[in-house]
């Protein structure tokens, strides 16, 4: 019954309430939980919630906006795209604490998705006035729609009302703009699919009770048994299919949080793995593919023909296993008699399970940083902090899916924040700090340094989290982002005050700053001293200027000195900032084999990301050869399909250069007989 369901998430926002998680508001406490259930699906880890969180002034009536492309949510930072056969998910959400659903919510989205949707309204014409974080996820949409158009995506575009009412007594004017709404979104693209779901108390109880299993039984056919408890099965890939999709027939992802590859990238071999599927009359699936590699705790053999596995990870596999899933899960019936190989590693040891992990995910060529999970300092880290009861998320997800306290979760991202906040004392930079920093080694290694003491990180969180505390029960509507933005410089003013200088080093951190112990009083101080600038700016978020402008003046107030150690620093902090910024010159060898893939000028637009995914490099360091071929008078300079000579003169006519600079895909025939 809707009420008595009403009741019981009255009582889960009122705990986490208490908890402050995320905030003290009880609309934004609401909106959490129910984004939690209605993406359960996804298994996004916190950050990944927080960064489709769009509720705020003018917002559009939107409060949740979260795009996925064949199941892994797109970012900012997001930058290989599959080839084909992408499914992209939009899921636009709308959250009110109310007891019923109303017309006027419906009214505010329908008004926002004529303009939002229709992608060829530029942002500066828009009617309506729209906040950066809508704007932003927007601008993503647009973004992600370009990068795979021209390779047919199958889109379904997902608009969700979730409130505390009753589902059975929607009013039939809601009912019906939920219909507009959903019409007018489809009208924006071809070969759409659009829903619109209502969620009230019993669809998010019925969510909120889904739990995850990590204790799951596989039917296989033949097995091989190793003298240290693991095993090596062949199971029919209709089997494996139902293994790891829940009771929805959703892909069980939570089973997959060790494994560091992604999907996204779609390449050569997940294609190759896709026409096996399809071609039940080939050879068997387990002679063309590598198989399976899971870790478990603990697996035994029952009823002859079904392996029981306990706390599963896939740590292997993941091209294969997402391939499957998309192939049945698309209806197809083809293959299913066909055999998969799976290994089975049973090992309850934890560092044993992460030299698995980086054992089984090195075996091509992989990003570096994907892999600094299972570093030596990120397990220290863990387990520093877990002495303190706090819970440190190196493996997304894996504190959650174990049942521990959410509030005293920390991901690497909080604490590098912090580490740059405090100890290097930029604070500016810690509030707009993003993950992709870890992709520059340089930068990974200079904040996750196996050289700092060991004992600053619990005493890093301890201080963050005393900031946010006073930042929530100040006043309420403090939300993540604000919090991110904010409570770097405010932990700053405060350890200064306490080591007497903004000069202090990590080890004198770590002296001076009592783990037993947090000065309320002077954290108040720092925090209304911030908070007195920060309104009287109107700033959203702090600028490096403006950073050191507050430490100096509270420097001078408490005859602190120092200032000098808060120096900004210009250089690069990702790994893309680190690519533009280089300017060595390539190799003669890699520039030559560019120029043996182009075709003759003018070419088409994007050539270089074609000659770059057949040399499996980056788009952007074919770029850069192209730029050494032009100079070096190899080849011309071409801007928009229009070539220039030597002089800078235009030599291409204009109706030609407008045929090669579109992605019209009638060129695609004229395009290949270039090539």
């Amino acid at each position: 019954m809707a009420k008595n369901d009403s009741i019981l998430i009255d009582g889960i926002i009122a705990q986490r309430l208490a908890d402050k998680k995320p905030s003290n508001d009880v609309g934004e406490v609401f909106e959490y939980f129910s984004f939690e259930q209605i993406l359960k699906q996804y298994d996004l880890s916190d950050e990944e919630l927080e960064a489709g969180w769009v509720d705020g002034q003018h917002d559009g009536g939107i409060d949740g906006f979260f795009i996925f492309v064949n199941g892994h949510l797109v970012s900012d930072t997001t930058a290989a795209w599959p080839r084909s056969n992408a499914q992209v998910d939009v899921v636009v959400i709308s959250c009110k604490h109310h007891d019923t659903f109303k017309e006027q919510t419906l009214n505010n989205m329908l008004a926002t998705i004529q303009e939002l949707f229709d992608l060829s309204i530029g942002a500066t014409n828009f009617k309506g006035k729209y906040s950066a974080e809508l704007l932003k996820a927007r601008s993503l949409l647009a973004r992600t729609y370009e990068k795979l158009a021209i390779t047919n995506p199958k889109i379904t575009l997902n608009f969700v009302y979730g409130s505390r009412g009753d589902t059975g007594k929607i009013g039939e004017s809601v009912s019906a703009r939920a219909e507009q709404i959903r019409h007018l979104a489809a009208s924006f693209f071809s070969d759409t699919v659009a829903t619109f779901t209502f969620m009230g108390s019993t669809e998010l109880i019925e969510r909120y009770r889904q739990v995850k299993q990590f204790t799951l039984e596989l039917p296989f056919q033949d097995h091989l048994a190793g003298p240290a408890g693991g095993y090596i099965l062949i199971a029919k890939l209709i089997d494996y299919y139902n293994f790891i999709c829940d009771a929805q027939g959703n892909l069980r992802r939570y089973l997959f949080d060790s494994n560091v590859r992604d999907y996204l990238g779609e390449n050569k071999v997940n294609l190759d793995i896709a026409a096996s599927l399809d071609d039940e009359n080939g050879p068997d699936f387990l002679w063309l593919n590598n198989g399976v590699t899971i870790l478990a705790t603990n697996a035994v053999i029952r009823g002859g023909k079904n392996m029981m596995m306990q706390d599963i990870q896939v740590v292997n596999g993941l091209q294969t296993t997402e391939s499957i899933y998309r192939h049945f899960r698309s209806g197809s019936s083809r293959s299913a008699d066909r055999t998969v190989s799976i290994k089975i590693i049973v090992s309850g040891e934890e560092q044993l399970r992460d030299q698995i992990i980086r054992a089984t995910n090195n075996q091509s060529a992989i990003e570096q940083a994907a892999l600094h999970a299972t570093d030596k300092i990120q397990r220290d880290i863990e387990q520093i902090l877990e002495r303190h009861d706090f819970y440190y998320e190196r493996r997304k997800n894996y504190y959650r899916n174990i049942g521990k306290p959410p509030e005293r979760f920390v991901t690497p991202m909080y604490v590098a924040a912090g580490y740059v906040a405090i100890i290097m004392k930029q604070p500016a930079r810690a509030a707009r700090l993003k993950s992709r920093f870890m992709r520059n080694q340089e930068r990974y290694e200079q904040v996750f340094s196996e050289s700092a003491p060991i004992e600053m990180w619990p005493r890093l969180v301890l201080v963050l989290k005393a900031a946010e505390r006073e930042m929530l029960g100040a006043r309420e509507g403090w939300g993540e982002r604000a919090l991110r933005s904010w409570r770097g410089l405010i932990a700053l003013l405060y350890v200064s005050k306490i080591i007497g200088r903004f000069s202090f080093s990590a080890s004198e951190f770590c002296k001076k700053i009592d783990l037993d112990k947090i000065d309320n009083g002077l954290m108040d101080v720092c925090f209304r001293f911030v908070e007195q600038r920060r309104l009287s700016s109107l700033r959203q978020e702090p600028s490096a200027a403006f950073c050191k402008d507050v430490c100096k003046e509270f420097g001078a107030l408490h005859s602190l000195p120092g200032i000098e150690a808060l120096k900004h620093d210009e250089s690069s902090w990702s790994f893309r900032e680190a690519q533009r910024n280089d300017t060595s010159r390539l190799s003669h060898e890699f520039v030559d084999q560019v120029d043996t893939l182009l075709p003759t000028q003018p070419w088409f637009k994007n050539i270089h990301l074609e000659v770059a995914a057949k040399l499996e490099v980056s788009g952007y360091r074919v770029q850069r050869a192209i730029t050494q071929l032009v100079d070096s008078g190899r080849r011309k300079k071409q801007v928009n399909g229009i070539l220039y000579d030597g002089a800078g003169s235009p030599i291409t006519d204009e109706t030609t250069a407008a045929s090669l600079a579109s992605d019209n895909p009638d060129n695609e025939k004229m395009k290949n007989d270039r090539l």
